[in-house]
């Protein structure tokens, strides 16, 4: 016999239907990784143009971004919560803080050396945004 929430039942009967377990759509997948590639390019191009402000404009930025990505995933995937949304959201996160170095390549070596030197706060923005994604979907 196996307790439930209901009582005790058979063994047989305390498992759970395959119609009971929710999972996520291939299409709603491909939606929620889209959704982050995109939201994750907007909001590094923001992080771009927002840059130099020092580390307590790191933590409050990072700990935004985290809440914008994994909002933006989560309406992406149609409100599914489940471990798999929530890396991406954190896939999302990292894609957002590597877009602005991507895109000073482009455009000039020099910006990337002087960003270099503000390293740690953009790894402690992006350490704050990725848990912050995470704890949001999962």
């Amino acid at each position: 016999m196996v307790n439930a929430p209901v009582g005790i039942k058979c063994p047989e009967c305390a498992k759970t239907p395959r119609s009971a377990r929710a999972s996520m759509k291939p299409d709603r997948a491909a939606r929620a990784v889209a959704v982050a590639f995109f939201g994750g390019f907007a909001i590094g191009w923001g992080i771009l143009l927002l840059q130099g402000f020092g580390l307590f404009f790191a933590l409050i930025l990072g700990y935004l971004i985290g809440i914008g990505m994994g909002e933006l995933v989560l309406w992406g995937s149609g409100r599914y919560r489940s471990k798999t949304t929530s890396w991406v959201a954190v896939g999302g996160c990292v894609w957002s803080y590597l877009v602005p170095y991507l895109l000073a390549l482009g455009v000039d070596l020099g910006a990337v050396a002087n960003s270099l030197s503000r390293a740690p706060f953009v790894v402690l923005g992006a350490i704050i945004a990725c848990y912050v994604a995470y704890r949001r979907v999962e």
